[in-house]
C-alpha cells in the first residue's frame, strides 16, 4: 500500500513533540562516503559530515565546554519549537520563539544552553570536509552562493511560518532517523534531505544581490527592528517608526513582514513575553509590576496575552521553571 506522504509528514511532528529528546552522536571518524550534495571550492570537493543532531532537546547535554559561547569549525541549523526563551551569539542575548531558526557558521560565537529556559529546539551540526580530512571554516553565506551559483545575503536569524517550521522540523527528524539506522544507504538519504533544508534556508532566508535596492531596503528595516529591541518596553509609534524608514505605513509593515516573517507589532510584543520570562524566572518582582516593567499597562491585558502565547499563566510559567509556588512573591 502507498504510503500518504501528508500523513507520513504529520506523524513524524506528532512523534517530535510527544516523545522525548533522541539524538544522533557520529562516533567514527570514517572519510566521506556518500556524495549525494557536495560544494566546490578553489579545486577541492567538500561533502557535509553529520556531527551530531538532536530532536525536541529540553535539557543540556553534551560536553562542558558548549554550556557557555564558544566557537568550533562546525555548522548549527537550530529551530526553536515550544515556548520562548534566548540564546547568545557574538557576545549579545538574543530572544527566541516558536518558529526561530537560526543558523551558525564556523568560529561564530554562540551558546544555546545557557539562556535556554523552557525552550525545546531541534538541531542539526555538521562540518564541510575533504577525502583528507580538510575542512571548509567559509560562513554559511558563502556556502550558499557557491551551492547557487549565484550571490545571496543570508538572514541568519529568521523566525519562519509555521507551515515552513513544520516542514524543516519533519526533515530534522528524517535526516536523525537516517544516521541512526546505521543502513548502507542512510549517509545518502540524510545528505539528500540536507540538501532539501538548504533549499528551505535559500527560499525563506535568503535574498539574491546583494543589489543596492536590496541593500537599502533591508538597512532600513533592520534599523526599525534595533530601535524596537531597545524600546520594546514603550509604547509602539508606527507613524514614527515609518517616518524613520521613510516609508508609509502600510510600506513599512509589508517591507517588514518580508524580511522577518512577522510584524512590528507582533515583533514587540515577542521581545516583551521573552522579557517578561526572564523576569518571572530571575527575580522575585510580583506579576503585575513584571507586566509593567516589559511595557503592559494592564496587568489582566498581559497574563492573557502571556497565556495565549506560552500556554501558562505568568504564576505558573514561574513555579514550574523556578520551583516557587505562583502566588509567591
Amino acid at each position: 500500500m502507498p504510503v500518504d506522504p501528508d500523513k507520513n509528514a504529520q506523524c513524524c511532528i506528532l512523534i517530535a513533540r510527544s516523545c522525548h529528546m533522541y539524538r544522533y552522536i557520529r562516533t567514527q571518524s570514517d572519510p566521506p562516503g556518500a556524495q549525494a550534495m557536495m560544494i566546490y571550492h578553489e579545486g577541492r570537493v567538500f561533502v557535509p559530515i553529520f556531527q551530531h543532531t538532536a530532536i525536541d532537546q529540553d535539557h543540556p547535554v553534551g560536553e562542558r565546554d558548549t554550556f557557555r559561547e564558544h566557537a568550533h569549525d562546525l555548522y548549527h541549523f537550530v529551530l526553536y519549537t515550544r515556548s520562548t526563551g534566548r540564546y547568545v551569539r557574538n557576545g549579545r542575548w538574543r530572544p527566541v520563539v516558536p518558529g526561530t531558526f537560526v543558523i551558525i557558521s564556523p568560529g561564530e560565537p554562540h551558546d544555546f544552553v545557557t539562556g535556554q529556559g523552557s525552550t525545546i529546539y531541534s538541531e542539526i551540526t555538521f562540518s564541510l570536509e575533504t577525502g583528507r580530512g580538510e575542512v571548509l571554516t567559509l560562513p554559511f553565506e558563502t556556502v550558499l552562493s557557491l551551492y547557487t551559483g549565484t550571490t545571496l545575503a543570508l538572514r541568519s536569524e529568521e523566525r519562519l511560518p509555521a507551515d515552513v517550521a513544520d516542514e524543516v522540523l519533519i526533515l530534522m527528524v528524517q535526516v536523525t532517523d537516517y544516521l541512526q539506522g546505521h543502513t548502507p544507504l542512510g549517509g545518502y538519504y540524510a545528505g539528500r534531505t540536507l540538501a532539501r533544508l538548504f533549499d528551505i534556508v535559500i527560499g525563506h532566508c535568503c535574498l539574491t544581490g546583494p543589489g543596492p535596492e536590496h541593500v537599502l531596503v533591508d538597512q532600513r528595516i533592520a534599523e526599525v527592528r534595533q530601535h524596537i529591541d531597545a524600546q520594546y518596553a514603550a509604547p509602539l509609534q508606527i507613524e514614527h517608526l515609518a517616518a524613520r524608514a521613510h516609508m508609509s505605513k502600510r510600506q513599512l509593515f509589508r517591507a517588514f513582514a518580508q524580511a522577518y516573517h512577522t510584524s512590528p507589532v507582533a515583533y514587540q510584543q515577542t521581545l516583551r513575553l521573552e522579557a517578561a520570562c526572564t523576569l518571572l524566572r530571575s527575580t522575585h518582582l510580583r506579576c503585575n509590576e513584571v507586566a509593567r516593567r516589559v511595557g503592559y499597562a494592564n496587568a489582566y491585558y498581559f497574563h492573557r496575552v502571556f497565556k495565549k502565547n506560552v500556554g501558562m499563566t505568568p504564576g505558573q510559567y514561574r513555579a514550574r521553571t523556578t520551583g516557587r509556588p505562583p502566588g509567591a512573591a
